[in-house]
């Protein structure tokens, strides 16, 4: 025993994971990481300390009580063994955690070191694996890819597995972690679909490829991640931070006027003939809303589509997006399968893969007008109606929205999701009101002047007019604070755009 008072213990049963995850599956988890961590097998230690640390995901946690229980379980029981190798367990949740959980497990281990409690040599070594060699799998529409990357333990190689969806903004939407490297390079170089494409990757490129999606993947609401990908982020995480930094070709950035180009060249096509001679205007309108999507991200160019992302844009983009004239609605089919057969030509797409571009364009047509009619899309469309041109930036309307559901945030979706005309300001006005006339004014506001004043904070973070209110909102909202509070603290002050650091 130290010259400090051991701690303690604190029971798992007093965490906050409720009825979600069993104190009987936690401790059967715990086992595995002590085992783990007493062979000192740095891989197997991360495993386990990953699993452990996903067991609040799996019990679909609030992301407050996920930290809660990594504190008052992961890290307290760290601290209640008062032994190298809970010091070991703390130093593995510093390597892999959240920075809130590196801030916990940290102080705990200060505890222990100060107490004369040290880790065992070989966790120094946890997550510093050394990066091989990567590959890319994907396939010839630009839908999805894969990438893996193996990496050595001294002798030992192992590697990660990450599954890119690429319809939207790349995101990850499956990771694993595989003890052995071959057998993960012989699965992702299988030659099984006549539509994929596997290549050598630079260590740089697949960083590059994978930081962004990696961060975004568990952030998205509806994103339905399996039990093993949740267990094997903060690895995948951890091992793509050892990748470097630079030296990774530089993604071509197509412009306005590329896609303007491939737009012009398909109305110029003979594909677009018949098309075109019935409506023009409405084909044109097609034509570049297509082509915008699909070069809206860095290295993607214009006509790049696939099965999938046809899907995403006709179902979810454009009701989400565009109010559509009746002309248009009704020029949507032979526009679009006009511009998807341009598509697979300008792209050299061989017989097969055109078939399968456009086999799926029936059933996208006839679930398009439910989609279109859907009362979250009525309401959704109604935040861009002033903004979405067929050829508008959509890294730029992506933006807007977010600033505009963050002034007047969507309706949660027990009320239907239908918030009728978001896009008047007299609607605007009415749902601040609405919102704001119960609050207690600050001293020196009487209720109708505070609520003026929130309308008037709405009304410039709908704008962004000026972008300094948006600016502050945001500096106020990244340390804590909630958009109703970041709006009534805005309206209360005589200037919007306080510095909240002051």
């Amino acid at each position: 025993m130290s010259k400090k008072t051991r701690p303690r213990r604190r029971s798992a049963s007093g965490s906050a994971l409720s009825a979600s995850v069993p104190d009987s599956l936690v401790e059967r988890m715990l086992s595995g990481l002590w085992a783990a961590i007493a062979a000192g097998d740095p891989l197997r230690a991360e495993l386990e300390a990953a699993a452990c640390m996903a067991l609040p995901l799996v019990g679909q946690l609030d992301p407050d009580d996920v930290q809660a229980f990594v504190s008052k379980v992961l890290v307290s029981e760290a601290v209640r063994r008062w032994s190298p190798e809970g010091a070991a367990m703390l130093r593995l949740l510093m390597g892999l955690g959240t920075p809130a959980t590196k801030r916990a497990a940290s102080q705990a281990l200060a505890e222990l070191t100060d107490a004369g409690i040290y880790p065992p040599d070989w966790v120094t070594e946890a997550g510093k694996a050394v990066p091989a060699q990567a590959w890319r799998r994907y396939d010839v529409f630009g839908d999805d890819e894969a990438l893996a990357v193996t990496f050595r333990y001294g002798e030992a190689e192992h590697g990660i597995i990450v599954l890119v969806d690429l319809t939207g903004i790349p995101v990850a939407t499956g990771v694993g972690v595989a003890s052995d490297a071959t057998r993960l390079m012989e699965a992702i170089g299988r030659e099984d679909d006549p539509f994929d494409r596997v290549e050598r990757a630079g260590l740089a490129e697949a960083r590059r490829r994978l930081e962004e999606p990696l961060a975004r993947c568990d952030q998205e609401p509806d994103r339905d991640l399996s039990v093993d990908t949740l267990a094997s982020l903060p690895i995948a995480r951890s091992r793509v931070r050892r990748l470097p930094a630079e030296g990774a070709p530089q993604a071509p950035a197509y412009t306005a006027a590329d896609r303007a180009a491939a737009v012009d060249d398909f109305l110029k096509s003979p594909l677009a003939a018949e098309a075109v001679a019935d409506d023009e205007d409405s084909t044109r309108f097609w034509a570049e809303m297509l082509t915008g999507y699909s070069s809206r991200i860095p290295g993607e160019p214009p006509a790049q589509v696939g099965p999938r992302k046809l899907a995403q844009i006709l179902l979810g983009h454009v009701p989400n997006t565009f109010t559509l004239s009746p002309a248009q609605r009704q020029h949507l089919e032979p526009a679009v399968t006009a511009w998807v057969r341009w598509s697979a030509a300008h792209r050299n797409l061989d017989e097969a893969a055109g078939a399968r571009l456009t086999e799926h364009l029936p059933d996208v047509f006839g679930r398009f007008d439910q989609a279109y009619d859907d009362p979250v899309a009525v309401t959704a469309r109604g935040y861009l109606a002033d903004l979405a041109t067929s050829d508008a930036d959509i890294a730029q309307l992506a933006g807007h929205v977010a600033r505009r559901m963050f002034a007047v945030p969507m309706p949660e979706s027990h009320d239907g999701g239908h918030r009728p005309g978001v896009g008047d300001p007299a609607a605007r006005q009415a749902l601040a009101e609405a919102e704001f006339a119960n609050c207690t004014p600050p001293d020196g506001m009487t209720s109708e002047q505070f609520v003026t004043a929130a309308h008037r904070v709405i009304a410039e973070l709908w704008d962004d007019d000026p972008p300094a209110t948006f600016q502050a909102a945001r500096r106020m909202f990244a340390a804590g604070a909630a958009r109703h509070d970041i709006i009534h603290a805005l309206a209360g002050a005589n200037a919007v755009c306080p510095d909240p650091r002051q």
